[in-house]
């Protein structure tokens, strides 16, 4: 029950990411009777397809269900990826985004955050058998996902290599491999 309430609570606060969107006050959304949110469809755990329903589901979308059942109104998810979430919002074509997000500034001039729900750090990943010193990557080829942290930090950190952007995580792990 604890973790349920907790759930509802953080989900509640994602409200405040609607700021910029077309239904930006709660009563709209109610008047609407439907929530539409933003959420991966290709980043497990956080939101991805279940092969067997073809419905997108997740820590993201327990959040999002959470908040429409709280609100008493209908949850439509919106598919997005990385580089399209912010767009969504921007042109009303959601409501608010519940898929993670880095909280920069030159993000937060445009959009509204709620109180993060989840922290982690960048990952690099790289086959076994690769060196493990960051340096030894200076002039690689190094993907990322588009619209990224992670993908500037790339272009920061190695000015020389040769950053491939992707649409979502497993088209990066399936060029990895």
């Amino acid at each position: 029950m604890r973790i349920a309430k907790t759930k509802i609570a953080l989900a509640l606060g994602m409200l405040v990411l609607a700021a910029q969107a077309q239904a930006d006050q709660l009563a709209d959304i109610k008047a609407a009777g439907v929530v539409k949110v933003a959420t991966f469809d290709a980043n497990p755990p956080f939101g991805s397809v279940d092969p067997k329903t073809h419905k997108i589901v997740g820590y993201d979308v327990d959040f999002a269900e959470a908040l429409a059942k709280s609100l008493g109104v209908k949850l439509e998810l919106v598919a997005t990826n990385p580089a399209n979430r912010i767009p969504l919002l921007q042109s009303g074509k959601a409501d608010l985004i519940v898929a993670d997000i880095t909280i920069t500034p030159e993000r937060a001039q445009v959009i509204d955050f709620s109180t993060p729900y989840f922290v982690t750090g960048q990952q690099f990943l790289v086959p076994a058998k690769s060196p493990d010193k960051l340096d030894d990557y200076s002039k690689a080829r190094i993907g990322a996902v588009k619209g990224t942290t992670g993908e500037q930090a790339l272009h920061q950190r190695f000015p020389q290599s040769r950053v491939l952007s992707y649409d979502d995580i497993p088209l990066a792990l399936t060029a990895l491999r």
